[in-house]
């Protein structure tokens, strides 16, 4: 038989139950960059108190990781060749990692699923706000030697597509060389956006850079 309660002894609280939230969007695992079709859709942030937690399912089963064990979030802009591709990699204390973009099946930018990976990039922000300090870095745009090499690619395409059209301009005093001068800043100008949007930097997750959710 239980013994009754005293008045004084404090009522325990029940933990408040678990919050699943998901995102239909797509994700790759391990840094996974090139792949015919990707299968895998479907993530969700659980708030469950100290096991809140991302979860996740591929053709190998169901994957949970708590915030306790993400080491490291980095947002970037990527190109699908054609238009630009919102990406969230999510790095794990083991070594592995997860990244989320709104992409379609096919790699490409699927601009229905845009809004739904704003939504989870800042509610996942927003979650890992709380963690202690120095626990999770948090950076914005490409690794600082990825970046200086696209600098220098960057470079030689302005002279290219750039700087040659107006020299001839001036050499051939043939003014129809400016079309090939529009052509060239057409091409460079969308590499250029997306260099300056991927500038290697550190964010506060309370306010994760919005030029890298458009």
């Amino acid at each position: 038989m239980t013994a009754p309660r005293s008045a004084s002894e404090p009522v325990p609280v029940p933990a408040p139950a678990p919050v699943a939230t998901p995102y239909e969007l797509a994700f790759t695992t391990d840094r996974k960059r090139f792949y015919w079709t990707n299968p895998n859709c479907g993530i969700t942030i659980v708030d469950a108190g100290r096991d809140s937690a991302l979860v996740w399912e591929t053709p190998q089963g169901e994957e949970r990781r708590r915030w306790t064990e993400i080491s490291a979030v980095n947002m970037l802009l990527a190109s699908d060749g054609k238009q630009e591709v919102n990406q969230c990699r999510i790095d794990f204390n083991d070594g592995r990692s997860l990244t989320v973009s709104d992409a379609g099946a096919n790699g490409q930018l699927d601009e229905t699923r845009t809004p739904i990976y704003r939504a989870f990039a800042r509610a996942l922000n927003a979650r890992l706000a709380h963690a202690p300090d120095g626990t999770i870095r948090f950076t914005a745009g490409m690794t600082e030697g990825r970046y200086r090499v696209m600098q220098i690619l960057l470079g030689l395409l302005t002279v290219l597509f750039v700087v040659t059209p107006v020299v001839l301009v001036f050499i051939v005093r043939d003014w129809r060389v400016l079309g090939t001068l529009a052509a060239g800043a057409a091409f460079v100008w969308p590499f250029w956006r997306l260099m300056q949007n991927n500038a290697p930097r550190a964010y506060d997750p309370r306010h994760p850079p919005d030029e890298l959710m458009q």
